[in-house]
């Protein structure tokens, strides 16, 4: 790997180490990447239903003469997007998620300039994957 006069590419752009971070840095950090997890699995919630039926050809074409088999495996996608609901019910309903969000409604309370909120239904692209 090729030397950039000592520097780390996170220190070139201005970043800080780890080590040259407070406390809090470090918690906000953590809480950015746990709001990160929680929309990469709000995202996954989004597609199931779509990802379950786009599915569905493909079943029916494995097992054209197996009703029985082809409802096996049905359901077994089912059950499949059932635990990626629950999963994220679980995480989106956690201690550290409700202590994150909270703690964003209390800085944006106490620190509005200007900031208006986040509303779904202003931003219908909100869970599309950036490419």
């Amino acid at each position: 790997m090729a030397s950039s006069g000592g520097q780390d590419v996170g220190q070139r752009k201005g970043q800080s180490s780890k080590d040259d971070e407070t406390p809090e840095e470090q918690q906000l950090q953590r809480d950015l990447d746990h709001l990160a997890l929680l929309l990469v699995r709000a995202r996954d919630v989004r597609t199931a239903l779509a990802r379950l039926l786009g599915g569905m050809p493909e079943i029916a074409q494995k097992n054209r003469d197996s009703l029985e088999v082809m409802f096996s495996e049905v359901v077994d996608h089912m059950k499949g997007i059932g635990t990626e609901i629950q999963d994220f019910e679980a995480l989106y309903t956690s201690k550290e998620s409700k202590k994150v969000l909270q703690k964003a409604s209390t800085s944006r309370e106490a620190n509005p300039r200007g900031i208006k909120p986040w509303l779904y239904q202003d931003h219908a692209d909100w869970a599309d994957v950036p490419r």
